[in-house]
């Protein structure tokens, strides 16, 4: 079990610890403005506006982040400095929101988090590129499928202690408490990446030297030489992904049809229904939320082990998927049942929460056993040189649309039902299902 080279090199486990610090961080800090804008308006499109502006800034920037940091050697540079920055930048928006919290102007309080989320957006375009590419040069290529899980692992270990920690905080304490660990956070995570020192990358076969060349540029003709490159760069991953690597095609639609008609029921659906449609007697809706959201957490980080020890060499990948993706459909009808019956009065708080939290749990199983192959495809298939704007490429086909999908989804949540988010995820598990049941390229992986 784990014996693999990667888990004993200084890279990995710098990069390893500092992501796991940051992580809870944010998690901690995501799970509390997620209520605190809630309990601030009342309102899902509240949450719809934090999150689409985040994405918005994503899908605009990362093309443009990918294209500088796929040639740019030195990504753990950019790795401790973009952490730095956001920290600093969470600091100021702790400092900013305690201060218009004090004078009772919450619209202030609004402007401030939308406003800072930008800049903490545009310094994140540039860390998930870099921080990709970097996987692959410091974990051979044999082994990322086991890494890739454990990276999995260490996202759920983050949003176990980020909830744990960020519900006990934030009902005692406030949301400005969490902004400031948050900013810590990443300030450690920044100290533990400039550690991070190789000579050589791993997988150099797979390596494209000339990706790091730069061309002789004219000073006046700077922004036009970007531009094209820009452009350059986004259309030879799309030319990559929909002709080349079809198998990654295939993983292309699953995340789109995820982030756009999945992702709402769990980032507005269930904070809403917990905390403003459903009433609860005797438990807290904070710790409720808390409570499901750690079964899930719990339930990723147990699968991801499994993944990462050895489920993973035993299954090839699109096996793992049909495995999911079965487990997925009987989960979503699962949510829509108990929603209803507790809605209804057919079922008591008590038996509700139970069932809820457990279902939450097995959607957390599941869910890595998606997730991990999904991101060990990725990782494993694609041109090392061409994996930052290839992920890129990949987020900005869901960021497109994502925008406008929360914001809709947050105006049909609070004027029409919050079913419409639960049946939207049905759809979208089984469109997902349809894929990787028919699509012929996904048994390459």
């Amino acid at each position: 079990m784990f014996k693999q080279q990667y888990i004993k090199d200084k890279n990995f486990i710098l990069l390893f610890f500092g992501s796991l610090v940051s992580g809870i961080g944010s998690r901690m800090y995501g799970f509390g403005i997620s209520l605190y804008l809630l309990d601030l308006t009342g309102l899902a499109t509240s949450m719809a506006t934090y999150i689409a502006i985040w994405t918005f800034v994503i899908f605009v920037l990362s093309p443009i982040a990918a294209t500088f940091t796929d040639r740019w050697k030195k990504k753990v540079r950019v790795l401790y400095i973009t952490d730095f920055g956001r920290g600093i930048i969470y600091f100021i928006t702790g400092i900013s929101v305690y201060y218009f919290n004090d004078i009772g102007n919450s619209d202030l309080v609004l402007t401030t988090i939308y406003g800072l989320l930008i800049f903490i957006a545009v310094q994140t375009a540039f860390f998930s590129p870099a921080s990709s590419a970097l996987i692959p040069q410091i974990v051979p290529s044999d082994e990322l499928v086991s890494a890739s899980s454990l990276f999995q692992l260490t996202r759920s270990l983050q949003t176990f202690a980020g909830l744990a920690l960020g519900a006990f905080l934030y009902a005692n304490y406030g949301i400005v408490i969490l902004i400031i660990i948050n900013a810590i956070s990443f300030i450690f995570s920044g100290i533990s990446e400039m550690f991070i020192k190789y000579d050589t990358a791993m997988n150099q076969d797979r390596l494209n030297e000339s990706a790091y060349e730069e061309e002789e540029i004219i000073i006046g003709n700077k922004l036009i030489y970007y531009c094209k490159r820009i452009y350059s760069d986004l259309k030879e991953a799309a030319i990559y992904i929909f002709r080349d690597a079809k198998p990654i095609a295939a993983v292309v639609y699953i995340i789109v049809i995820s982030l756009t008609m999945a992702d709402p029921y769990f980032s507005l659906g269930v904070p809403y229904i917990i905390k403003e449609y459903l009433t609860f007697e005797n438990f807290d809706s904070n710790y409720i939320l808390a409570m499901s959201e750690s079964a899930l957490s719990i339930g990723i980080m147990i699968m991801s082990f499994i993944v990462a020890a050895s489920l993973g060499a035993k299954l090839k990948i699109h096996q793992l998927l049909k495995i999911a993706g079965i487990l997925f459909l009987i989960i979503a009808v699962s949510y829509l049942a108990l929603i209803k019956l507790f809605d209804y009065n057919i079922i008591e708080e008590n038996t509700f929460l139970v069932l809820f939290i457990g279902a939450n749990f097995i959607f957390g199983l599941t869910n890595a056993l998606l997730n991990a192959p999904l991101n060990a495809a990725i990782t494993k298939y694609v041109d090392p040189n061409k994996i930052g704007k290839v992920v890129t490429m990949m987020d900005s086909f869901g960021g497109i649309l994502l925008p406008f999908t929360l914001l809709l989804s947050g105006v049909l949540i609070d004027n029409v039902s919050v079913y419409i988010v639960v049946y939207s995820l049905i759809i979208a598990i089984i469109l997902i299902n349809l894929i990787i049941f028919t699509n012929k390229y996904l048994k390459e992986l």
